[in-house]
């Protein structure tokens, strides 16, 4: 079945918005891209402007990454050691951020434009991750320091996984050799108890 107008020009704007940032993207090339004639107005009988697209692009990559929290737990698997569960989690979280790289670019380009992007993509994360992770954690078996400050703890387990998320794709490689199923497992025993 044949995209329609607005879904083509929503799914090239991705990419374009990633690559140039909105400010850059010129409606013409939007157009182009999409199929339509540059210049044409096109564009205008779907979108007010760029900021109405940008709006449309961020609800669809958020709508497309979104996961059920209910199959992730069930993924993570009761019956593992907590520690075990934690890190299968975090190990799928990375695949999560990756899903998001997309929009991550979207919002490096943007954040100082549209400071909404980026609370509704920290608001995600949050929702998908870190209260997720946090919550069977508390649950389970939390070490010390995560019973006693569990927002902290939240703060440190996303701060560890946004940063070496960021430094593979920035470097091109993992960092000292480590590996994402090294890096969760040692993540994970580090915020459960012994």
């Amino acid at each position: 079945m044949a995209k329609g107008t607005r879904e083509r020009i929503v799914e090239v704007a991705v990419r374009l918005f990633a690559e140039r940032g909105v400010a850059s993207t010129p409606v013409t090339a939007i157009e182009s891209a999409a199929g339509l004639s540059p210049g044409s107005g096109s564009f205008y009988r779907h979108f007010k402007d760029r900021t109405e697209l940008l709006a449309a692009v961020v609800e669809r990559e958020l709508t497309r990454v979104k996961k059920n929290p209910a199959v992730q737990v069930s993924q993570a698997g009761t019956q593992r050691p907590p520690a075990e569960a934690l890190a299968a989690q975090l190990l799928a979280d990375l695949d999560f951020l990756r899903e998001l790289q997309p929009l991550i670019a979207i919002l490096m380009w943007e954040r100082q434009r549209a400071p909404g992007v980026a609370e509704r993509v920290r608001t995600l994360m949050v929702e998908r991750g870190v209260e997720l992770g946090m919550a069977d954690l508390l649950f389970r078996a939390p070490a010390d320091a995560v019973g006693e400050d569990p927002a902290a703890a939240a703060t440190v387990m996303m701060s560890a996984m946004v940063g070496y998320f960021l430094s593979v794709e920035y470097f091109g490689s993992a960092p000292a050799e480590v590996d994402g199923q090294r890096f969760t497992n040692t993540l994970a025993k580090l915020l459960t108890a012994k």
